[in-house]
């Protein structure tokens, strides 16, 4: 009886290691996808333009009581009267691991976005309804991909109505100048028009600031931001 009972016990531990090796394989595959499609996607979308002898702007942004200090968006709010054509290259905000990625996507104006469904379940993407650029997409499978044009610049959050705790930003501009600051808040703006402009910022939930740069052609100048909470 007592072999019997030290059989039965064996197979159970032995069926539970194995269960928990292959959760725990699955895990690791699901962070690897994960950990490849945030490096590999972009978080700025532009249209190329020509400028003779350009300039550029470097810097940091300091995000305070935040995780850390990226996702900030630091950008020139007028170049050119603004009018430039829509980027024809399309970004990808991907849907993996119950994690829209990017976090934070900037584009152009008029550019498109593909949401495609690489997780393992069902997802909707959608825009609230205040949203100045206001879309559902429905739910739809694991493997498909819809796409949405954003013709106006604006916040526009992400959220899906399957997984509340999922959420991203769409962040539109007027003009190619713009970029999405890295974890230790560094960007860089190329390609500048030589030229006086009012850079800006961006944050989810932090307060923009703003400030005067003079920029010259084949130089590069800095712009260092603090963000703090909004009141």
């Amino acid at each position: 009886m007592k072999k019997i009972i030290l059989t039965i016990f064996t197979f159970v531990a032995l069926v539970l290691f194995t269960a928990n090796l292959k959760a725990a394989d699955e895990s690791a595959v699901t962070q690897e996808k994960l950990q490849a499609a945030i490096a590999g996607l972009k978080t700025e979308i532009r249209s190329d333009v020509k400028v003779e002898n350009p300039g550029t702007i470097i810097g940091k942004v300091k995000c305070s009581r935040v995780r850390h200090s990226g996702d900030a968006v630091v950008y020139i709010e007028e170049v050119g009267g603004n009018k430039y054509d829509a980027p024809s290259e399309h970004g990808i905000v991907d849907q993996v691991n119950l994690v829209f990625i990017p976090h934070v996507i900037a584009v152009q104006k008029g550019a498109t976005i593909d949401f495609p469904n690489n997780d393992q379940v069902r997802h909707n993407v959608f825009s609230p309804p205040d949203c100045c650029n206001q879309f559902n997409l429905g739910t739809y499978d694991v493997g498909a991909s819809k796409p949405v044009t954003f013709d106006k610049s604006c916040e526009v959050p992400l959220l899906c109505n399957v997984h509340a705790e999922m959420s991203a930003f769409v962040v539109v501009f007027d003009n190619p100048y713009f970029a999405v600051t890295a974890k230790d808040g560094s960007y860089k703006i190329d390609n500048v028009p030589p030229g006086a402009y009012k850079l800006k910022t961006w944050h989810e939930t932090l307060k923009s600031e703003e400030q005067e740069v003079k920029v010259e052609g084949g130089k590069t100048v800095e712009a260092v931001f603090e963000l703090k909470k909004r009141k």
